[in-house]
């Protein structure tokens, strides 16, 4: 099978499935590997979450870069303290960002919401240590 030219050199791939939100309104899980360096993002396809794509986008693309998911699995809510983009914030709630690997936004400890935006997003320190921004502070 020929390999397309424009995919030649590539070290990441990010295939992105777009839904319409009426016929479709609770999306499956995308799934961003290391392994294979590929990605497959479930997302909507109306302009009005165009945003909230992106953040889904970034999440499963830190995923090909070795990030590990920093929420409860069962719960779909952010881990303290690693899933929390300001765990050393007083009052602890609510949380103005969410850790892009945490995936929410922490308002109570138990109820967050999904950013908006990228804007509402940082990457955390143990984050930044997975994918090799920073070095680990041993």
């Amino acid at each position: 099978m020929k390999r397309d030219s424009h995919f030649a050199g590539a070290d990441i791939h990010l295939y992105v499935i777009y839904h319409d939100p009426d016929l479709l309104p609770i999306l499956e899980h995308s799934v961003g590997l290391q392994k294979g360096m590929v990605g497959i993002v479930n997302a909507y396809s109306d302009r009005r979450y165009t945003k909230s794509n992106a953040v889904v986008m970034v999440h499963e693309l830190m995923h090909t870069l070795g990030a590990t998911d920093k929420y409860d699995l069962s719960t779909g809510s952010p881990m303290f303290p690693d899933g929390y983009a300001e765990p050393d914030r007083a009052p602890l709630h609510p949380q103005q960002y969410a850790e892009i690997m945490g995936g929410h936004i922490p308002v109570t400890g138990s109820s967050s919401k999904m950013p908006g935006s990228l804007a509402q997003t940082v990457v955390g320190r143990i984050t930044a240590e997975e994918i090799n921004w920073i070095t680990s502070e041993n």
